[in-house]
């Protein structure tokens, strides 16, 4: 591959190599940014506090915070909960290392549960084995779109006492059911805060940039405060008597600058229109991968609980443990192929730095760990080509056969 030259034509969007996923753009979004760069103010504008708003309401939350990357948002939520060293927070290892990583920015301990071997998901029952007396949080995460049992660690933060963060990076217009009544991913429900991410691979994009949602006023206070340097800014400050006027403002906290600008919230806001639309291309692509692989011999298509509804970030296959070939046979042979796929995720604790930190070791979360060593993302995103699907199908097809030979 020339690394130096792109993998796709400019000019006709048509790939060379074809990715695991990809924005989705139209000349709406283009226009809306542009509109966006026409205004007045660019940055800390009306724009942004309308996104988030428009992310509230299309989940059912009370409020919606955008920030700058869905990092920052899961950065806030655990600040907001004042975590600090000697805090404790459970999550599990099969996701991307932002998710602990935030934690120790506070100082606090990362406390790893494994994932159900279905799902993929945090599992509860490994939960409540792991609370102590310095457990603050769980914070599960919908790996793939999938939503976690939100309901019943919900049920377990409740009993001890914790709040709940969800990761919901990949499950932004996920759903689930309980009892036969409908939840979004992100409607405070289930979850004090919830956090999505707006990277350009995700089912919507701002570039860069994140979320928070929460139904609790305190929490949103403090996320909105500690977005901007923990600065607070308002006309009961100024005094005629003393002299203070509106240049005035007061650091309250020590906050950060996860400011998201107007035009990467102008983009938001037409992504967020369409997003039933990209959902539903990704169902269906979904469906047709499904039909596809499914009863493909060593290869196992990806799980949904039948109460969810997922929007699926990403198609991850797994490959089954044999000795025709392996992940890393399948990697190579597509990206041989014209493909460019990809591994979600290098469990957290395998990370150098957890493991020299921390004294993690292979064996501590197998089944993260086995999925891991099987998995492979294929592409999947709504703006593919139908023929760049139905090359990707027989890509796959066409190495099973000849390794089986």
């Amino acid at each position: 591959m020339n690394f130096n030259k792109p993998p796709y034509d400019h000019k006709n969007m048509i790939f060379e190599k074809i990715p695991y996923g990809h924005h989705d753009m139209d000349q709406s979004d283009i226009d809306a940014v542009v509109s966006a760069l026409k205004r007045y103010s660019i940055t800390q504008g009306q724009l942004t506090e309308d996104f988030g708003q428009a992310l509230a309401n299309y989940t059912g939350a009370k409020y919606g915070i955008a920030v700058s990357s869905g990092t920052a948002a899961l950065h806030l939520s655990v600040a907001a909960l004042d975590i600090k060293p000697g805090d404790e927070i459970i999550t599990c290892p099969m996701t991307f290392c932002a998710t602990s990583n935030v934690v120790l920015y506070q100082g606090g301990t990362v406390v790893y549960a494994d994932i159900d071997a279905k799902t993929l998901n945090i599992d509860p029952k490994k939960i409540e084995e792991k609370i102590t007396s310095k457990t603050k949080a769980i914070m599960p995460i919908d790996f793939r779109g999938h939503p976690a049992d939100l309901y019943e660690i919900k049920r377990i933060a409740d009993k001890y006492g914790l709040k709940v963060i969800e990761d919901g990076s990949h499950s932004i217009g996920s759903s689930y059911f309980v009892n036969n009544k409908k939840f979004m991913c992100g409607d405070g429900v289930h979850s004090d805060l919830c956090t999505f991410s707006f990277h350009p691979v995700k089912h919507i994009t701002t570039g860069e940039g994140g979320a928070i949602l929460t139904n609790d006023k305190d929490l949103y206070e403090k996320t909105c405060l500690l977005r901007k340097h923990g600065i607070d800014r308002n006309e009961k400050m100024f005094s005629v008597k003393d002299r203070i006027g509106p240049w005035y403002y007061e650091m309250e906290s020590l906050g950060f600058n996860y400011r998201m600008n107007e035009f990467q919230a102008a983009l938001g806001i037409s992504q967020l229109s369409k997003i039933e639309k990209k959902k539903k291309r990704r169902r269906d692509l979904v469906e047709l991968y499904n039909k596809e692989f499914n009863g493909l011999e060593n290869i196992i298509i990806p799980y949904e609980s039948e109460n969810v509804d997922s929007h699926f970030h990403i198609y991850s296959i797994q490959v089954k443990e044999n000795n025709f070939f392996d992940r890393y046979d399948l990697f190579k042979y597509m990206r041989n192929e014209d493909f460019l796929p990809m591994v979600h995720y290098i469990p957290t604790h395998l990370l150098k730095y957890y493991k020299n930190r921390f004294g993690y070791k292979r064996g501590d979360f197998p089944l993260s760990e086995s999925y891991y060593d099987r998995t492979i993302s294929i592409p999947m995103y709504p703006s593919i080509k139908d023929f760049e699907i139905e090359k990707t199908i027989n890509c796959l097809k066409k190495f099973i056969k000849l390794k089986l030979k």
